[in-house]
C-alpha cells in the first residue's frame, strides 16, 4: 500500500448493472475497496444511488461506505451529484486527498477526470472491461478492471454456466462453445449461394472439405456441429422427396427471410437460445450465452446483441 490519502466515489448503478450483465451476480464491494486501498488509506467512501430502489446497502455500510441518496431522476442525477461532491471536495481544499478513485465505467466522468488532473490529483478508475468507456480509461492515470479483481472466480462461474447450457442443449443439438462457429455459418451461407440445387449432405461435405483444405486448424467436428445447429434451428427449406430419399439427401435452400450471412447467423443464434430457454431453469445470462455462441464474452457490442436476442425470446 502506498502512503496516499484516497477518496473513493462509487457510481453504484453503473457498476451494479455492468456486473449483473456480465456475470449475473452482485458486485463484490470488498474487492472494489481493496483496489482503492492499493493507493493508500481510504478516508472517504461514498456510494451514490437511489437507495429506495437499489440493494446491497448492508454490505456497503459494513465496509464503511456513506450512502448518498439521489432520488429518482435517472442515472444522470447520481452522476451529477457525484461530480458536484468531487469538485466541491477538491476546489474547497477542505480535504488533503491525494488520490481520487471513481468506481464507474461511464464516459460522462471523463471531463471530471481532466478537471482533477488540473488540481494535481491522481485519478484511478474501476470498471468492467466490456462496458467501460475508452475515453474514461485513457483519461485516468490508472484504470483497474473489475474483471481482474474477480477474474478467477468469475471465469470459473461462467465456465460452469456454459457447461450447464451445453447440457441443456444436448438432447436436441450437438454443440461445442467455439469461436469458429460464427465464421463457419457465414462460410456456409456463401457456399449455399454458390451451389444452388445441392442437398444438405452434399453441402456439408463441401464445407468440411473447404476447412480441411484451407483451415485445417478448424476441427471437422465443429463444422459438423454447426450444420447440425442450422438444421435444428429450422434454417432450411427442403425440396420434395424422391421415393425413399432421406431428408438430408433432398435439395435444400435457406428460409425465405434469410437474405445474408448475418441473417443466417442471427436466425441460428436466436433458435439456439429458444431451445435453451425451453430446456433451462432460470434466466439466460448474456455473458455465458455469448461464450456459448461465439466463444468469447469480452466485447460490449456482442454482449448487447446477445442481450437483445435474449430479451426478444419473450415476444417470439
Amino acid at each position: 500500500m502506498s502512503e496516499g490519502l484516497v477518496a473513493l466515489f462509487v457510481d453504484y448503478e453503473n457498476l451494479h448493472r455492468s456486473v449483473q450483465d456480465q456475470w449475473d451476480e452482485p458486485v463484490q464491494w470488498q474487492k472494489v475497496l481493496g483496489a482503492a486501498e492499493r493507493w493508500g488509506r481510504v478516508v472517504i467512501r461514498r456510494a451514490y444511488a437511489d437507495w429506495a430502489t437499489c440493494g446491497q446497502q448492508k454490505e456497503l455500510l459494513s465496509l464503511g461506505f456513506e450512502l448518498i441518496h439521489v432520488a429518482g431522476h435517472g442515472k444522470n442525477a447520481a452522476d451529477l451529484r457525484l461530480t458536484i461532491d468531487v469538485v466541491d471536495l477538491v476546489a474547497a481544499r477542505a480535504h488533503p486527498a491525494t488520490h481520487i478513485v471513481l468506481a464507474s465505467g461511464d464516459s460522462d466522468f471523463t471531463d471530471l477526470v481532466h478537471y482533477l488532473h488540473t488540481r494535481g490529483k491522481f485519478v484511478v478508475g474501476v470498471g468492467v472491461r466490456a462496458t467501460s468507456a475508452a475515453s474514461l480509461i485513457v483519461a485516468c492515470d490508472e484504470f483497474v478492471y473489475y474483471d481482474d479483481l474477480v477474474e478467477k472466480v468469475a471465469r470459473r462461474s461462467e465456465e460452469r454456466e456454459v457447461e450447464r447450457y451445453l447440457k441443456a442443449l444436448a438432447p436436441k443439438v450437438r454443440m461445442t462453445a467455439s469461436p469458429y462457429r460464427p465464421w463457419i455459418i457465414l462460410q456456409f451461407y456463401q457456399l449455399i449461394q454458390q451451389n444452388p440445387g445441392l442437398s444438405l449432405k452434399a453441402l456439408s461435405e463441401k464445407l468440411r472439405a473447404y476447412y480441411q483444405e484451407h483451415y485445417p486448424e478448424v476441427p471437422p467436428s465443429v463444422v459438423n456441429e454447426v450444420v447440425h445447429q442450422l438444421f435444428h434451428t429450422y434454417s432450411f427449406e427442403f425440396g420434395p422427396p424422391e421415393r425413399g430419399q432421406a431428408l438430408w439427401d433432398r435439395v435444400v435452400s435457406l428460409k425465405e427471410d434469410i437474405r445474408s450471412g448475418a441473417d443466417l447467423l442471427e436466425h441460428c443464434d436466436r433458435g439456439l437460445l429458444q431451445i435453451l430457454s425451453r430446456n433451462l431453469r432460470g434466466p439466460i445470462q448474456p455473458a455465458a450465452a455469448a461464450e456459448l455462441l461465439y466463444g468469447r464474452s469480452d466485447n460490449p457490442r456482442l454482449l448487447e446483441y446477445v442481450r437483445r436476442l435474449i430479451e426478444s425470446l419473450g415476444t417470439t
